[in-house]
């Protein structure tokens, strides 16, 4: 049977009875104060659930008496006909504070003053009465429900508790408890009921009195021509399904918020009509969307062998066959998660269709142009296929158009980069600013394309995107101390491939690198620290690179976490009162899921070997490309061709010549039209369901205006059919009406009172990136 709110109140109680068997004595009583009277219902309710005594008037049939009565209850002096257990006593009108001091305590109270230090009390981790507001909300040790925090919630809160306390707990949990959704317990309405009750039909009933189940079904047969009773649930999700008369209104609404309901999607499965005549518009039954999704997880997995042109024009095909589920209920449900890995494959098709020739200028250029969209849109399609079998096929689609791109764009660079590296006038990119106001951010391995999703997660700030060449071999160690601000001179070549203090001969660890920053005036931050604004500073974040080589293809499903924690240092850092946070890196990296080609190379070649580069010995003849290493020109590294390893691969590696691996970012931010603080307003997640948008966001009060626009600072240039309120789940949906306007830019914004924007993200209409 579903669990209600009353439940979980019954349970509390319950809990406030444990003690420590090893060092206390059980308790006698649960001493339940309340001196506003806000449980009285409960109870009530609660009176044949708990062996509950009530202060008040004698009345033995309702277990209620004075305080001497009471004290004789609970002692077993007198017969009271109460359930097992140790007695839970409610003092309506008495304070917890009432009781404290015996000496003081109020005469009529004093027969059961002593029973709290024999017992336990059932009250707020303050030492407080519990009142109805705080024992739903408390998260420590109340229920911890969404409230909200207005004057009106409370007063409707009081009003309506007797018919909150006989709603399920799990719709409440994902429920946020505001004034209009308690005046809407109070005044429900006929769509609102009958989805309650398609939803959990049983428990509905249960809940209703005789006298409102009739008046329900009056309701279904005047309103929906309908009976719940005579004709049952499965007509019900028929007719809910094919959406005929006003059950399109039940429909729409379910639409709103199918998450509410989760009960409905049984309704839906059994009550498809046989013959598809009479099954209704697309996307009601779940089945149909199931079936879809094998369809095209078959189709995407037979893409696996195909030439890549035949493999983007079959994925242009099945998005056109697919793409409407994206506006479907199955998947708000996020039950259609291959449609939406459809639509990034869509997009990488469109990115490699064609390759990018020239020399290493025209080749980071377009790469920095449009390139990069591919490996976004790779990354994208893998995050949306979270279920093995999913993934598996969007692998098997991707390595069919991604591979070969990626591949002849890697030979394009070599053949490129070998003569001007050998030449000496190859240049990788500076080294960290050392200016003032200037704080330095590094992060290992933050590729181009994720730097336009960190560049989207700052969005309202002032930032600036630019792309410059990784040192050579790109592996940590020859590039990140290029960027590293030492003194000239410090540094020399090792015997690995990285370099060492030209002094001693040690290697250049991290802390010999801080080192010398410090005799250069710059300050190195750890942790969480700031530093001076006024100088100059050196920091690191992130953990990209090392989850790229411990997780291999799957550290995709932590790279939003990991851009996550880099905006929020970047935004701690200028609200520290730094006036320029540059975010630099060593390098970036290949993602090939399903591996990579193995290319052997001799031994007796190598003093070093990684994944797509290796040191040669003096003099080595080997059949790969070669270039000079950074730290010395005297020095062969041997390079990886194409996009092959030297080693077994896990499907990411660095180290050799490619655009993805070369071609790096250097973000400069500063302060914009947008003010920001630690931890405060930010759209965290747009997501396009077709032409609806879903907007998630954090630390913004409900009240501000979530709104999408040509302009973002411009109200009339709003492209949404309403403008939503933000509310305290942290979630809205607006939708396009206009479908010309897909493919557009514009703006999700999230706007104050006075019009200022709070938070904002560039975006897309109607696609995912």
């Amino acid at each position: 049977m579903t669990e209600i709110l009353l439940d979980q109140i019954e349970t509390h109680l319950q809990q406030a009875l444990t003690y420590n068997e090893n060092a206390e004595v059980a308790p006698v009583a649960l001493l339940w104060p309340d001196g506003d009277e806000q449980f009285v219902e409960t109870v009530d309710a609660l009176r044949d659930r708990l062996p509950l005594l009530t202060l008040g008037d004698l009345d033995e049939d309702m277990r209620r008496g004075p305080s001497y009565w009471l004290r004789c209850a609970v002692a077993g002096t007198v017969e009271v006909d109460r359930p097992e257990g140790v007695p839970v006593v409610y003092l309506p009108g008495v304070r917890r504070e009432d009781l404290r001091a015996i000496e003081d305590c109020p005469r009529e109270l004093a027969p059961i003053a002593e029973l709290q230090y024999r017992g336990q009390w059932f009250a707020h981790p303050n030492g407080r009465d519990w009142t109805v507001r705080g024992l739903l909300s408390n998260r420590e040790r109340g229920l911890g429900l969404q409230l909200a925090g207005d004057a009106a919630t409370g007063d409707a809160l009081l009003n309506a508790f007797e018919q909150l306390l006989a709603l399920p707990s799990r719709r409440l949990a994902a429920q946020y408890i505001d004034a209009e959704f308690l005046h809407r317990l109070l005044n429900p309405d006929p769509v609102a009921r009958l989805l309650e009750w398609l939803d959990d039909p049983t428990g509905f009933q249960q809940r209703l009195g005789t006298r409102e189940w009739k008046a329900f079904v009056g309701l279904g047969q005047s309103e929906f021509d309908f009976d719940p009773g005579a004709e049952g649930e499965i007509t019900g999700g028929r007719l809910l399904g094919e959406r005929r008369g006003r059950w399109s209104e039940v429909w729409s609404r379910f639409e709103q918020s199918p998450e509410r309901y989760s009960g409905i999607e049984a309704r839906l499965r059994k009550g498809k009509p046989t013959d598809q005549l009479f099954a209704g518009q697309p996307g009601a039954w779940p089945q149909d969307n199931e079936e879809a999704e094998t369809r095209l997880r078959l189709a995407l997995q037979d893409l696996a062998e195909v030439p890549a042109s035949d493999a983007r024009e079959a994925i242009d095909k099945l998005w056109n066959e697919h793409r409407d589920r994206r506006n479907w209920v199955w998947a708000k449900l996020d039950q259609a998660p291959l449609a939406f890995a459809l639509e990034q494959l869509h997009r990488l098709g469109q990115a490699t269709s064609s390759a990018v020739t020239g020399d290493v200028d025209v080749l980071a250029n377009a790469y920095a142009d449009d390139g990069w969209k591919a490996d976004d849109a790779l990354i994208a399609a893998l995050q949306a296929a979270t279920g093995a079998s999913d993934r598996e096929a969007v692998v098997a689609a991707a390595n069919a158009i991604y591979r070969p791109w990626v591949d002849a764009s890697a030979r394009a660079l070599q053949r490129a980069i070998g003569p001007l590296a050998n030449s000496g006038t190859y240049s990788p990119g500076p080294s960290a600013s050392t200016d003032p106001g200037t704080v330095t951010v590094f992060v290992d391995g933050l590729r181009l394309d994720l730097a336009h999703r960190l560049g989207e997660r700052l969005g309202g700030l002032d930032v600036l995107i630019e792309i410059a060449l990784a040192a050579l071999p790109t592996v940590t160690e020859t590039a990140k101390p290029v960027l590293t601000p030492v003194p000239a001179g410090s540094l020399a070549p090792g015997k690995d491939l990285g370099p060492v203090r030209a002094s001693s001969g040690a290697k250049a660890t991290i802390n010999v690198l801080r080192g010398f920053m410090a005799e250069a005036g710059v300050h190195v931050l750890r942790g969480a620290e700031t530093g001076d604004p006024s100088g100059t500073a050196w920091t690191e974040t992130a953990d990209i690179d090392k989850r790229g080589h411990d997780f291999g293809v799957t550290f995709v499903d932590e790279l939003d976490r990991e851009l996550d924690d880099i905006a929020k240092r970047v935004k701690t850092l200028l609200d520290a009162g730094w006036e320029q946070v540059d975010v630099v890196t060593d390098h970036g990296w290949l993602l090939l899921p399903g591996g990579t080609e193995r290319v052997d190379l001799p031994a007796a070649t190598v003093e070093v070997k990684k994944g797509r580069c290796a040191r040669l010995k003096d003099g080595a003849d080997v059949s790969v490309p070669t270039v000079p290493w950074h730290w010395d020109s005297n020095v062969r590294i041997a390079l990886a061709p194409g996009t092959s390893c030297f080693q077994e691969s896990k499907g990411y590696e660095h180290g050799g010549v490619s655009l993805q691996e070369c071609v790096v970012p250097r973000l400069s931010v500063r302060p914009g039209a947008v003010q920001t603080t630690t931890g405060g307003a930010a759209i965290t997640k747009v997501k396009w369901l077709g032409l609806m948008c879903r907007v998630e966001y954090e630390n913004i009060a409900p009240g501000a205006k979530v709104d999408i626009r040509g302009r973002p600072a411009d109200p009339s240039t709003s492209v949404a059919e309403t403008v939503k309120e933000t509310i305290g789940s942290g979630r809205q949906s607006l939708h396009i009406p206009d479908e010309e306007l897909e493919g557009e830019p514009a703006y999700v914004v999230v706007v104050a009172d006075d019009g200022s924007i709070l938070a904002q993200r560039d975006v897309v209409i109607g696609a995912n990136r």
